[in-house]
């Protein structure tokens, strides 16, 4: 029999030892704080930019803005000078419609005198109206008269004798007509 003397010591399980980390507060904190300190550069740098291309931006719409008004106004007066200008072609539409028209009536109010053997002392012609004043020889050349321009509706509208007289030896009548 053998004895056998086991000098060696027993194995015990290796224990690790803990070893306490030191400062591991302090080192989430600083890991942290650096984070956050990093961040708010970063975006200051960030909304720096933002902040000067917002100023150019809003430099070029002033420009913009400006070229803008300028057309608005120019356009203002060109709208004004197009009114001025279409009233001044109706203007000038109207005047060539009714350039004929005073020749037309004064051709209406003298056509009829010689047949009727009637004489105007006075006449005088205003847009609207005519008055006249004339002699004849007898109330029938006079009646005749103004019955062939009451005849003329296209032009005259009415026709009224105002006043005869009798004098010696001819007939003075005052006449009135609306056109």
């Amino acid at each position: 029999m053998i004895i056998k003397f086991n000098l060696l010591p027993k194995k015990e399980p290796v224990k690790l030892e803990e070893v306490k980390k030191k400062y591991v507060f302090l080192r989430t904190f600083l890991i942290v704080f650096i984070v956050v300190i990093t961040t708010i550069v970063v975006e200051g740098f960030r909304l720096g930019y933002t902040l000067k291309s917002l100023k150019e931006e809003k430099i070029k719409k002033e420009k913009k803005l400006a070229e803008y008004k300028k057309i608005a106004q120019k356009v203002k007066f060109l709208e004004k000078e197009t009114e001025e200008i279409k009233k001044r072609i109706s203007t000038i539409i109207n005047l060539k419609k009714s350039q004929g028209r005073g020749l037309q009536k004064l051709e209406v109010l003298l056509e009829n005198i010689g047949r009727n053997k009637i004489v105007l002392t006075e006449l005088s012609i205003e847009p609207s109206k005519a008055e006249m004043n004339g002699v004849s020889s007898d109330l029938k050349n006079i009646a005749n008269y103004l019955k062939n321009l009451e005849n003329r509706r296209d032009i005259i509208k009415e026709v009224s004798l105002r006043k005869t007289e009798k004098k010696e030896v001819y007939i003075e009548f005052k006449a009135g007509v609306l056109f």
